[in-house]
Parts: structure tokens; C-alpha cells; sequence
């Protein structure tokens, strides 16, 4: 299991200082926060980027910009985004599924987003990425159903799911959301609280859910995807959060 860590993490940090104690503590790569960390994507700073995860010897598995397809400024800001995937030399780049709940949403917005994430997935092939689109509330892939039905209308060869765990589901539904999505997800997010419903994060290993069990079933379906590590807990300081998390998942695949 290749365990990344999320520079969105620490945002109080410089994307170079994040990167830096993701090398130094064992991380295997880094998902560039798409805002502040990269700022406007220009080549220098995505140069300047690159240069600190080689000398930190973590990869740049993803870019995680908030490309939303279906949204009115989509056309926009596509090439600009999947741009500065390629001067990150990611290997993906995380998409948002537009801004409608799945079972609440309308036909139109539906097919504006399916048109929008083919597009995507063509212009990324085009530059050697992949696309990883975010399993979230409030888009179009809020529940398995609706991330499966995209993923299952756009029908391109690198576009998949970025999995999470939903702090509002009970444990066992975590665990047959998981078996149903794995096989359709090409990187992962993982997080913790210690109760369903939660809003303060905790260290992975005292999460409400077994995340050693959803892990394996990733493993189970052959993922190849990063595992990355987006929020750590607030009440300890964030070297000491960073390590703690990362040996309890090496523990876990070892």
C-alpha cells in the first residue's frame, strides 16, 4: 500500500514545508492542494514543486484541484487545471461532481456534468493523467449509487473514483460502500473522527469505523491507487499527528 499524505493537511504551512516533513517522517508521496499550495499554477511554482518532492523523494500522485464539472465556469478553467497537473507531473487529477445530491438532482445538471467529466477525461488522456473524482457530500456522488451511475455514463478508461469514509454512515454501511466502490476507485482519502457524526478528528487508529477492514477491502480488489492522508487530528502538534497516523498504516499493511 503506497500512503500519501494530503498538503491540504496543514495549511498553515508552505506546500515546500509540508512536503518536506512528508519525506522526512516516510510518506511515499504528496496530493497538492489545489488552492493556496499551488496559487495560480504558474510553471515556476509548479517547477519549484516538483524540484522539493524529488530532493524530499516523495512522488506527486495527484493533483487536487476543485474542477467542478457541470458548474457554470467549467469551460474556463478545464485546461488551466489539468495544466497545472502536467507541470506537477501528476499521475491524477481530483475533479468535483458537480453541485446536486444524487436522487435530488435534475436531468439537465446530470448530463451537463456526465458532458463535462467525458471532456475531462479526454483532455487528461490526452496529457498522460488520470482523473480521480471526489466522493462527497453535496455532488453528485454523495452515496455508491450515484458515483457508481457517472463513473458508469462517462465510461473512460482513466476516470475513477476518489474514495473517503462518510462520518454520517453507521460502520457496516461503511464497510458495503466500500466492497461496492473499491473496484471503481483509483485513489483514496482517509481521515478519522472517534464518533459517527462527529466533526473533531481524531488519530485513524481511534476512528468510530474499522479502517483496517476497509482497507482490506481495497487490497481485495487489487487497488494500486495512493491511500492519502487529507486531515489529521487538531489537538496534538501536526509532525507528531502525521507520524502517528502513517505508522499506524504501516503497521496495518505490514
Amino acid at each position: 500500500m503506497q500512503i500519501g499524505l494530503c498538503t491540504i493537511s496543514n495549511q498553515d504551512a508552505s506546500v515546500d514545508a509540508v512536503i518536506r516533513q512528508a519525506g522526512e517522517t516516510g510518506y511515499d508521496g504528496v496530493e497538492v492542494w489545489g488552492k493556496d499550495h499551488v496559487g495560480n499554477g504558474d510553471p515556476e511554482t509548479c517547477r519549484s514543486i516538483r524540484e522539493t518532492a524529488r530532493e524530499a523523494d516523495v512522488e506527486i500522485p495527484v493533483y487536487s484541484s476543485y474542477l467542478r464539472v457541470g458548474s457554470p465556469d467549467f469551460g474556463e478553467t478545464v485546461e488551466r487545471e489539468l495544466e497545472i497537473a502536467r507541470r506537477l507531473d501528476a499521475d491524477l487529477v481530483r475533479v468535483w461532481a458537480g453541485s446536486q445530491e444524487y436522487g435530488n438532482h435534475d436531468e439537465a445538471h446530470w448530463e451537463q456534468a456526465v458532458a463535462d467529466l467525458e471532456r475531462t477525461s479526454r483532455l487528461a488522456a490526452d496529457r498522460g493523467i488520470g482523473v480521480t473524482v471526489e466522493k462527497h457530500a453535496n455532488t453528485l456522488t454523495n452515496d455508491g449509487e450515484g458515483a457508481r451511475r457517472l463513473l458508469e455514463a462517462v465510461d473512460r478508461e482513466n476516470c475513477w473514483l476518489n474514495w473517503q469514509p462518510t462520518f454520517s454512515m453507521e460502520p457496516d454501511a461503511l464497510v458495503e460502500t466500500a466492497r461496492n466502490l473499491a473496484p471503481l476507485s483509483n485513489n483514496a482519502h482517509v481521515q478519522a473522527v472517534p464518533k459517527r457524526g462527529s466533526r473533531d478528528r481524531c488519530p485513524l487508529e481511534d476512528a468510530f469505523f474499522d479502517l483496517e477492514e476497509l482497507l482490506g477491502i481495497f487490497e481485495d480488489a487489487s487497488f494500486s491507487g495512493f491511500v492519502n492522508v487529507e486531515f489529521v487530528a487538531d489537538d496534538r502538534p501536526y509532525r507528531r499527528a502525521i507520524e502517528t497516523d502513517l505508522e499506524y498504516l504501516r503497521r496495518m499493511s505490514s
